[in-house]
């Protein structure tokens, strides 16, 4: 049996793919290679704060909140390399500026299951127009 079947390049979660992730998030499997220095503040790698990939729009929000599948968040247009200690959460987006995020790379609309909360914030940013 083969597993990672992953999501057919789908953006968002069916609701029942949802409801299952909301109790236990999925593993992130991030192929990206890393750069030689951090996305975030440009400078090299040290021993003591080596670069770690990281996700710009990460797997609370992303999953939880937007219901996005484990495949699009450990894709390569979500993922910059930053330094452990702090530029990995330096490059994290909260809920508003994720969907402006998305909004920039072309998602019109969210799925209807996500919370009231998640809707709002996505109605407060404006159309796709602005």
């Amino acid at each position: 049996m083969k597993t990672n079947i992953g999501f057919d390049g789908r953006t968002f979660l069916t609701e029942a793919e949802w409801n299952c992730y909301i109790r236990r998030k999925p593993v992130r499997y991030i192929k990206k290679s890393k750069p030689e220095l951090c996305e975030i503040c440009g400078e090299p790698s040290t021993p003591g704060n080596p670069l770690q990939n990281a996700h710009i729009i990460g797997f609370t929000i992303g999953v939880t909140r937007l219901g996005l599948t484990p495949e699009f968040l450990d894709g390569d247009a979500n993922i910059v390399a930053g330094h452990r200690k702090q530029c990995n959460a330096r490059a994290e987006l909260g809920l508003a500026d994720a969907c402006s995020r998305l909004r920039q790379i072309g998602v019109t609309e969210l799925p209807e299951y996500l919370p009231d909360e998640t809707l709002e914030a996505w109605h407060s940013r404006g159309s796709s127009a602005d």
